[in-house]
């Protein structure tokens, strides 16, 4: 076969993303398929997709290259991304790809892949070699015979397996709105409107690639609008803001306040060591200190790892910890084959406030005790450069590198981090008062623009 003109830049450090049909299109999405194909070697590959526009078209072309290598394939249909990785991990499938752009706008698509028990493939490893025979176009048949297209409907697993990982029956009639933003992360939720003691208020349920009422991201504040409306008007306990794929998930309290992923995080990991009793968990780099020092009160002992899916599920295996939190919505649990779910967050966060009885506002003031910027990006020509700039800065401080440049200070710290997926560099300062923290804030954004860099 000749040469691939697909642009390598679709290829990413988690995944394969691009512009549709500019970047990622029919012909790009066959070739990528024979290349999975490829590289596994095994049969079946289980395909899922989300509510894109161009996902249904883009699951022929795929499928139709993986079964042109002699692989079978199963066909999922429209799935969120925790069921796809709920199917690999409960069926055992050899690899499980879901179509996807996550939180993206509409014109976006792009591809997902999990090895067997849904282990992440990345740039690192599976990815590159995926990329490169995409890109030489030395595609290796496993079978003569063109595999087989079969349909599953995983819906009924799925569900019976993630509310049993909690107790419907001890659920009290909580009120909550979900607002899933005409995403994939309301099929999940739809099965158990009417059919279990809380009362669900479906908002943008209905998949629709064209997200006719707002992007489906809800770490832009914009998009949380209506969910906050909705929250005041029925006068709810609580309310869900789910991205367009289901696999992340923001928290508002009745008052329609939004819970910091740092937040989140803590009242679960404490929900959990009461739960379960001392045990490992895992939070990123970015997440705030208020995490370890929960983790710690309540027995636990806090694991602090890099930020994104693929090296928190190698670390929660390598650790076996309970449970995980990132800053970014994304909560991962050992019960889900240590993958990330909003739909298992939701549940159990449902479950917390049903055995705690507290209003959630009030919960949330004991956990309210640093002042955090939030993650501020800067465009920046070097970034490496740049973060050079700010340690000569910061001389008198700890500093680590786990996962970009971290800078300790007895009252506030800071972490500077390489975006993999954007020209970014991430800033996000926590401090012990809003005082201090407007103070480095203005004196950290004053060295980066002098060096060159721009507030995005």
């Amino acid at each position: 076969m000749n040469k691939s003109s697909v642009d390598p830049s679709i290829f990413r450090d988690y995944d394969i993303r691009g512009i549709y049909p500019t970047q990622v299109n029919e012909d790009v999405y066959y070739q990528i398929g024979c290349a999975i194909a490829s590289y596994f070697r095994k049969s079946p590959i289980a395909v899922g997709f989300d509510g894109r526009l161009s996902s249904a078209g883009l699951f022929e072309s795929l499928s139709k290259g993986i079964t042109g290598m002699g692989c079978d394939v199963v066909n999922l249909g429209l799935i969120s991304t925790d069921m796809h990785n709920f199917a690999s991990g409960f069926y055992q499938f050899p690899a499980n790809i879901m179509i996807s752009a996550s939180h993206n706008p509409g014109q976006y698509n792009g591809i997902k892949i999990i090895r067997q028990g849904a282990v992440p493939i990345h740039g690192q490893k599976g990815l590159p070699e995926i990329k490169q025979t995409v890109l030489s176009g030395r595609f290796k048949p496993v079978a003569k015979k063109r595999g087989q297209i079969s349909r599953r409907d995983i819906t009924h697993d799925w569900i019976k397996y993630a509310t049993g990982l909690i107790d419907l029956k001890k659920m009290k009639s909580l009120k909550v709105v979900i607002d899933a933003g005409n995403g994939v992360g309301g099929i999940s939720w739809q099965q158990l409107t009417g059919k279990s003691r809380l009362k669900i208020i479906p908002l943008y349920f209905t998949p629709d690639g064209n997200f006719p009422h707002h992007p489906p991201d809800p770490l832009q504040k914009d998009n949380l609008k209506d969910l906050r409306r909705e929250i005041k008007i029925n006068k709810a306990d609580l309310g869900f803001a789910i991205d367009g794929d289901g696999d992340r998930i923001f928290i508002l309290d009745e008052n329609g306040n939004q819970l910091s992923g740092t937040i989140t995080t803590a009242i679960l990991a404490e929900y959990f060591l009461h739960k379960f009793g001392p045990n490992n968990i895992l939070y990123n780099v970015v997440v705030g200190k208020i995490v370890p020092e929960t983790i710690t009160g309540n027995g636990g002992n806090p694991i602090r790892v890099r930020v994104g899916h693929s090296f928190i599920k190698e670390a929660m295996q390598k650790n076996q910890a309970v449970f995980a939190g990132e800053h970014s919505g994304h909560f991962y649990f050992k019960g889900l084959f240590n993958a990330d779910s909003s739909f298992v967050a939701g549940l159990y966060f449902l479950a917390f406030l049903s055995a705690d009885g507290r209003k959630l506002s009030r919960i949330v003031k004991e956990f309210d005790k640093y002042y955090q910027s939030g993650e501020i990006n800067f465009r920046v020509l070097d970034k490496d450069k740049m973060v050079g700039i700010i340690l000569r800065k910061f001389p008198s401080g700890k500093t680590d590198n786990l996962d970009g440049l971290s800078i300790w200070y007895d009252k506030w710290w800071l972490n500077l981090r390489l975006s993999k997926t954007e020209p970014f560099l991430r800033l996000n300062l926590e401090a012990e008062t809003k005082d201090i923290l407007l103070d480095q804030l203005a004196k950290i954004e004053d060295i980066i623009i002098k060096a060159g860099g721009k507030k995005d």
